[in-house]
């Protein structure tokens, strides 16, 4: 049984694409290039003012890591891995800060995925990244302050790799510079110089401490869990009888999440009477979305509790 997690709201999108390959032998990135093209072509903003970054990037051999705001609460991922090494790549390990201060970590990938039992699951919580492949990945999460992000990163293994921000022409460049990136150099470096991509972005080794992380500690619970997220919580408003006896307040709930979000077994732990708690309990089974906990690397089943607000009308 979980804590308290903030409430949220929105839902994601489908699965990020695969690359393929030309007759030449380089990798072309066909997510990427569609995410600019629809950077390059949206008109400006009123008054000429300075959009903020919705693209960031890490490049230095031997990974290219590109992260894109593509909707509320969503990002799509690209990750090029020119290395000998396989990788795994998990939605926990991406990490943002806002202008706010506070800290938002990714939740799932908008994936299909299979059990233990062969059962089908929309969401992942892990995916492998072979070597030299490219990898395309929706990452949902309760993402906030996605126009002023201060800081943004993902680790793999022992490395936290930050991506910094990326202008329109900038993005423009990189993704043809990409498109002339041989794979099959066995020298990464030397691969990307002939490609003409530089370096950008920075990495931090993991020092061994618990002060590495301690920024973001707070992110998962006990044991690693990252627990389910509330993306969707339309206000629940209060019954006639409430509003005459002037009863408001918060009402917790208890609810089994399932591996696919979906709600099971809701019930009032402590309620309010004045027939909000049944109204509680319908509006969120109607209602509210879930994206479900995940723990080593998999999408769990979890219990979660949570209040719902009534809250009095602001015209009375």
């Amino acid at each position: 049984m979980i804590g308290e997690p903030a409430i949220h709201f929105t839902r994601g999108r489908s699965p990020g694409r695969q690359g393929r390959r030309n007759h030449g032998g380089v990798f072309l990135f066909p997510v990427l290039a569609t995410a600019l093209l629809m950077l390059v072509c949206a008109p400006g903003s009123p008054g000429g003012a300075a959009e903020p970054p919705a693209v960031y990037a890490y490049i230095g051999a031997p990974y290219i890591i590109t992260a894109e705001v593509s909707g509320t609460h969503k990002f799509v991922l690209n990750f090029f891995n020119i290395s000998d090494f396989v990788i795994v790549v998990q939605p926990q390990e991406f990490i943002y800060q806002g202008s706010s201060g506070q800290f938002y970590i990714g939740q799932v990938f908008d994936m299909p995925t299979k059990g233990t039992r062969g059962e089908s699951y929309r969401y992942s919580a892990s995916v492998l990244l072979n070597n030299f492949s490219y990898k395309g990945l929706d990452i949902l999460g309760a993402f906030h302050e996605q126009d002023s992000i201060e800081e943004l990163s993902i680790r793999f293994g022992a490395k936290r790799y930050y991506l910094a921000p990326l202008t329109k022409a900038q993005f423009n460049q990189l993704d043809a510079n990409i498109e002339n990136l041989d794979v099959k150099n066995p020298d990464a470096k030397a691969a990307m110089r002939s490609a003409g991509l530089t370096e950008l972005g920075r990495v931090v080794n993991n020092d061994g401490t618990s002060e590495w992380d301690r920024d973001w500690q707070g992110l998962l619970m006990e044991g690693d869990l990252n627990p389910p997220r509330i993306l969707e919580s339309p206000e629940v408003t209060p019954t006639e009888e409430a509003r005459r006896t002037n009863t408001y307040g918060k009402i917790k709930l208890s609810a089994f999440i399932t591996r696919d979000g979906t709600i099971r077994e809701l019930s009032v732990v402590k309620g309010l009477g004045r027939g909000l708690d049944e109204r509680a309990v319908a509006a969120v089974q109607a209602s509210w979305v879930f994206l479900p906990a995940t723990k080593n690397g998999e999408v769990v089943e979890t219990i979660i509790k949570f209040d719902v607000t009534i809250a009095p009308p602001r015209n009375p």
